[in-house]
């Protein structure tokens, strides 16, 4: 009862006092073991709005973050595939492999993302200096449906004769991604957006800058 009563509270101060989703700047440290071999301090999410910072991962007692970044990040305007991919430093690490968690090179030099989630696959491409372009590298598809409680692949994006309960099944030649931006603010303008990634030894690292500036009314 206690345990509860405490993160209610917490859970208050991050949306009543604490950090705010109407920030000007927003920051983000992700970094994802996803070997899962080296220590819990290689997997973690630091979260900054203006000057209120959070830092997070993954509670394996309560089986949840420590910071309620879920919260957070779905109520930020970070293209939905970052949003996606933060969660993973606070959720257990299962969910790499269930997700089918890929991390790849590419022939640019750089690196390619890609999972599925809740029958949604999603894809974040750097060129090889590490850089995400946040208008094109991000993007996202729907290759899956809800049937009976558990998501399937859609006929239309499946491997021939593959079972569609496993998304390791997708036919990617077919899939048609979207592309994901920033999403609007209203009453501000973009100043600033970037994004790099890097990928050493399975560590996955991915540091975002984001800002608006208030436009002046006519």
């Amino acid at each position: 009862m206690k345990k509860l009563i405490a993160a209610i509270i917490c859970l208050c101060g991050l949306f009543c006092g604490g950090v705010s989703t109407f920030a000007e700047t927003v920051k983000v440290d992700f970094s994802l073991d996803t070997k899962n071999s080296s220590s819990e301090n290689k997997t973690y999410l630091i979260y900054q709005a203006d000057k209120e910072k959070t830092f997070d991962k993954y509670d394996v007692a309560s089986s949840a973050s420590t910071a309620f970044s879920t919260s957070i990040l779905t109520s930020s305007r970070l293209p939905l595939a970052l949003q996606k991919l933060f969660l993973f430093a606070v959720s257990s690490a299962e969910n790499i492999e269930k997700d089918t968690f890929s991390v790849e090179e590419n022939d640019e030099g750089g690196f390619d993302v890609s999972f599925v989630h809740r029958g949604v696959a999603y894809w974040i491409t750097s060129d090889k200096k590490g850089n995400i372009d946040l208008e094109k590298g991000c993007s996202y598809a729907v290759i899956g449906e809800r049937i009976d409680g558990v998501f399937c692949i859609k006929s239309d994006f499946l491997q021939e004769e593959k079972d569609s309960t496993d998304m390791k099944n997708i036919d990617w030649d077919k899939v048609d991604f979207e592309d994901d931006k920033i999403k609007d603010y209203s009453g501000y303008k973009l100043t600033k957006s970037k994004a790099l990634l890097s990928y050493i030894d399975g560590i996955l690292r991915v540091s975002v800058k984001i800002s608006w500036k208030k436009e002046l009314k006519k």
